[in-house]
């Protein structure tokens, strides 16, 4: 069974955050397979969704993500994972996959990599850059940003549910892959 994992981390202080990108995308993936996230019972790690994937969000926080993980690992056999999160070095609007590298800085990914030995796809959410990244983080989408953010979550539903139905990750890079509209300073056209 494939598994999607979403970063980002629990209680409603954080819920919506830039940081929280990957549940809102789960949340969203969950709504359209008509399931709901329920604690795992067999530990306490994470919330669990199964259609025709498992769904899992990490109630760790996102710096130990990789203990929830290694936690659902125990009891449930996974021959693909795909991580979907935030990313800073990215514009918001802009959607990128990933089939191998770095963990870019990103602490969840880190704590992923610490935990899980083979490699793994990642679905890469801009969010953009503030100039207090921390801040930046764990803040709130302005509401001016929020029309591209909700393009760019259903454009992310749209390709992992792709995925689900063809198996394959490099078709869905190649077709969904996603840079931000960008308007130029000057249209010399009109002159």
């Amino acid at each position: 069974m494939r598994l999607i994992l979403g970063l980002g981390n629990p209680t409603p202080l954080y819920a919506h955050t830039r940081h929280n990108v990957g549940f809102d995308v789960l949340d969203l993936l969950a709504d359209k397979f008509g399931v709901s996230f329920k604690r795992a019972s067999n530990h306490h790690y994470a919330f669990i969704a199964q259609y025709s994937c498992y769904l899992l969000k990490p109630n760790t926080y996102m710096n130990t993500s990789g203990e929830a993980l290694s936690a659902f690992l125990r009891y449930h056999h996974v021959r693909t994972l795909v991580v979907v999160h935030d990313d800073l070095d990215l514009p918001l609007g802009a959607l990128r996959f990933k089939q191998k590298g770095g963990d870019g800085g990103h602490n969840g990914l880190k704590s992923i990599q610490a935990h899980y030995s083979h490699a793994f796809y990642k679905v890469k959410i801009g969010i953009g850059k503030g100039t207090d990244t921390h801040a930046h983080v764990l803040g709130h989408f302005e509401s001016h940003e929020e029309p591209l953010k909700r393009e760019v979550f259903e454009h992310t539903l749209e390709a992992l549910c792709f995925y689900l139905m063809h198996d394959d990750f490099t078709r869905m890079q190649a077709r969904f892959t996603r840079n931000p509209h960008k308007s130029s300073p000057c249209d010399f056209g009109s002159l």
